[in-house]
């Protein structure tokens, strides 16, 4: 496990399923496991999570050090990241061989506690699936243009399929004047969130190059700029109003996806969050199987004085907890790289 926990930002993305310990002991394969888990996506790439390693399960646990207290000051996003990583986990598991089950919200009193992951101790005998272990390495957050090729409608029920056995419905967008609304929706919120300068110094603080050793946080390449020109980013950011500027970039991307997706549940609770953070996962490993990419436009959710705005236009009666673009990267832009992450000796933890 000491090979493990050392792994560098660099390297983890890069996981071969050959080097599962098939032989070890159920810790090694769990501790193996979580390198697929940390590869979920989270809030300004905050992982906040921390994996606590038992012999026979991993508890997920909220990391509060890492809060984004303006952004989301109630820790909904950061749930949702760390459920995301626990089904992502489960889903690796699956994809094995292995059997075993994932328990929300394991410990009443401990709250912080979003999921657990138990290993079954009969021996693994299902069918590997190396397309879902690909399909996790690979999953990006591509925040550049999309081209204009329409999503499939199997596809599009496959992923409504995907999020629907969380009690998550996904819905999904292609009429031109809904992305209209929810493009001014997005613009009406990027005004707001920056025109708040802690806003932008939170957004600042988790501006850093992938070359930083910190092993998080948003980085230029990201956005199509170079890396070098994070910091110079980030101190635009904390200095001057950009809302304008930001939302100039956003509404095209609005417009021009092929498909919006708004993940909605009946209610807002804790419970509500892990099962949209497991929904998300499940229909990010589902659209990277079939060559899809996304961004996610969560400003009118973030901005509570326009999120029952949203919830009235994509999804009636019901709570909107993400929103999502879909689509195909535009030909002749280049796949941005993956987004750094921590080292494992950072969030695993032996109980």
């Amino acid at each position: 496990m000491a090979e493990t926990e050392t792994l560098t930002s660099e390297q983890a993305w890069s996981i071969e399923p050959s080097d599962f310990p098939r032989n070890g002991s159920s810790r090694d394969v769990l501790a193996f496991l979580v390198r697929y888990a940390v590869l979920a996506p989270s809030g300004h790439n905050t992982q906040p999570w921390r994996f606590v390693l038992s012999d026979d399960h991993v508890d997920i646990v909220a990391d509060t050090s890492r809060a984004l207290h303006m952004v989301d000051p109630h820790d909904r996003e950061m749930t949702m990241s760390c459920a995301a990583a626990a089904e992502t986990m489960f889903a690796a598991l699956r994809a094995f061989g292995l059997t075993g089950a994932l328990t929300p919200l394991p410990v009443a009193q401990a709250p912080d506690v979003v999921a657990r992951v138990t290993l079954s101790p009969q021996p693994a005998g299902g069918a590997e699936d190396y397309e879902m272990l690909d399909a996790i390495a690979s999953r990006r957050t591509v925040r550049r243009p999309y081209a204009d090729t329409p999503v499939p409608p199997g596809m599009q029920t496959l992923m409504r399929e995907a999020a629907r056995p969380f009690g998550v419905e996904l819905s999904l967008f292609e009429d031109t004047a809904v992305k209209d609304a929810v493009a001014e929706l997005v613009v009406d919120a990027d005004h707001i969130q920056f025109a708040d300068p802690a806003f932008r110094d939170e957004l600042a603080a988790w501006m850093h190059p992938l070359t930083s050793p910190a092993g998080d946080g948003l980085a230029g390449p990201g956005f199509g700029f170079p890396d070098w020109a994070t910091r110079v980013a980030a101190t635009l950011f904390r200095m001057f109003d950009l809302g304008s500027a930001v939302a100039r970039m956003d509404k095209p991307n609005v417009l021009g996806a092929p498909l919006l997706g708004v993940f909605s549940t009946p209610g807002d609770t804790r419970a509500d969050w892990v099962a949209t953070g497991r929904a998300l996962a499940a229909v990010l490993h589902v659209v990277t199987m079939h060559g899809l990419v996304n961004a996610f436009l969560n400003q009118p959710i973030e901005v509570t004085t326009i999120r029952p705005k949203l919830a009235e236009l994509g999804c009636p009666g019901r709570t909107p907890q993400l929103l999502s673009r879909f689509g195909y990267l535009k030909e002749g832009i280049a796949m941005p790289p993956h987004a750094a992450r921590r080292r494992l000796d950072e969030v695993l933890i032996a109980a």
